[in-house]
C-alpha cells in the first residue's frame, strides 16, 4: 500500500507544524520557568524583610510588656502604702 505524492505532502506539512507546536511549547515552558524563578527570588526577599519586622515587634513588645508589668506594679504598690498609711501625707 503505497502513499500517493498527495498524502505524502499533508504528512510532512502536519510533521512541520507539529515541530512548530513543540518548539512553541518548549518556548513558553522556558518563560514559565524564567518567570517563577523570578518569582520565587522577590517572595525570598520579601519573606527575608518581613521576618526582620517581626523580629523587630517582637522584641518591642517584649520590652513594652515589661516596662507596662513593672509601671502597673508600682502603682499597685504605692496604692497599697497610700491606703495603709491613711493618706498622703504619712
Amino acid at each position: 500500500m503505497a502513499m500517493d505524492k498527495d498524502e505524502l505532502m499533508l504528512l510532512g506539512k502536519i510533521d512541520g507544524k507539529l515541530d512548530g507546536i513543540s518548539a512553541h511549547l518548549n518556548q513558553q515552558d522556558k518563560r514559565i520557568a524564567d518567570l517563577d524563578a523570578r518569582v520565587d527570588a522577590r517572595l525570598n526577599g520579601i519573606d527575608e524583610r518581613l521576618r526582620e519586622v517581626e523580629k523587630k515587634a517582637a522584641v518591642a513588645g517584649a520590652v513594652s510588656g515589661g516596662a507596662v508589668a513593672v509601671g502597673t506594679a508600682l502603682v499597685v504598690e504605692g496604692i497599697k502604702q497610700f491606703m495603709r498609711g491613711g493618706g498622703l501625707g504619712n
